[in-house]
Formats: structure tokens, C-alpha cells, sequence
């Protein structure tokens, strides 16, 4: 058994759900952006016709706007990539017990208690499968 491997494909597992959550934090940071109206107001207050300056402020300010919304998007789904990759790979696993820990254990965050009554299975033998379900797990490249 490698262990170093397998503390990497911990590690990346692990990444589950650090991408999902963020990803979710994207999610609102993208609705709330939307929800509120940031659209600068242009008032004048001395009635006076202005040249063409305001113009150029909205249209700077739309591009900004545009350029912060495509950013935020790109984030969220770089995000969702992971995680779905992570996913993916877990659902490869030939053995369905192997699929069900890792699932648990990265995916849901159980305990190793949680997973062993969740499981009906002795705490020893969730952590042979888990090692076993390490030793086949393969990280996408």
C-alpha cells in the first residue's frame, strides 16, 4: 500500500466538498450581484446639457459589471468541474461498498462511527474497505 498515494487521493477527495461548497458561495455572490441594482444614475442637478463623459462612465461601468459577472460564472463552474470529476471517479469503482464509504466519508462527511452503524459494519472493517477503495480509486488526470 502506498501512502503517500493514498494521503493524495485523500487529499484530492477531500476537495469535494471544499469545491461544492464554494461553489454554492459563488452561486449567491452571483444572485445577490444580480438582485441588486447597481446601475450608476446620472442626474443633473443645474439642468444643463453635459457632453459625452457620462456616456462613457456607463458604458466602463457595464463592461466592469460584464466582466465581474463572466469572471464569477467561470469560478462556479471550475467549481462544479471538480466536484463533478470527484464524483464521477468515486462512481467507478467496481464495488458498491467501496462506492458507499468514500461517498460517506468525502462526499457526505460521515464519521468513521457514523458510516460503521450507517453500514452495519464494525469501525475495523469500514477502514479495510476504505484502504481497499483508496487502492482503487484513480484520480483523474
Amino acid at each position: 500500500m502506498d501512502k503517500k498515494g493514498n494521503e493524495a487521493k485523500k487529499a484530492y477527495l477531500g476537495r469535494y466538498r471544499e469545491n461544492k461548497e464554494a461553489a454554492q458561495r459563488i452561486e449567491e455572490q452571483i444572485r445577490e450581484f444580480e438582485r441588486y441594482e447597481t446601475t450608476p444614475r446620472i442626474i443633473s442637478l443645474d439642468g444643463m446639457r453635459h457632453g459625452s463623459r457620462a456616456k462613457k462612465d456607463l458604458s466602463d461601468y457595464a463592461a466592469k459589471k460584464d466582466a465581474l459577472m463572466t469572471e464569477m460564472i467561470q469560478a462556479r463552474y471550475r467549481r462544479i468541474s471538480t466536484y463533478t470529476d470527484i464524483f464521477r471517479a468515486i462512481e467507478e469503482l467496481p464495488d458498491e461498498r467501496e462506492r458507499q464509504i468514500l461517498t460517506y466519508r468525502y462526499i457526505q462527511c460521515l464519521k468513521w462511527e457514523e458510516i460503521a452503524i450507517k453500514m452495519h459494519m464494525e469501525w475495523a472493517q469500514v477502514h479495510r474497505i476504505h484502504a481497499r477503495a483508496l487502492e482503487h480509486f484513480k484520480m483523474p488526470e
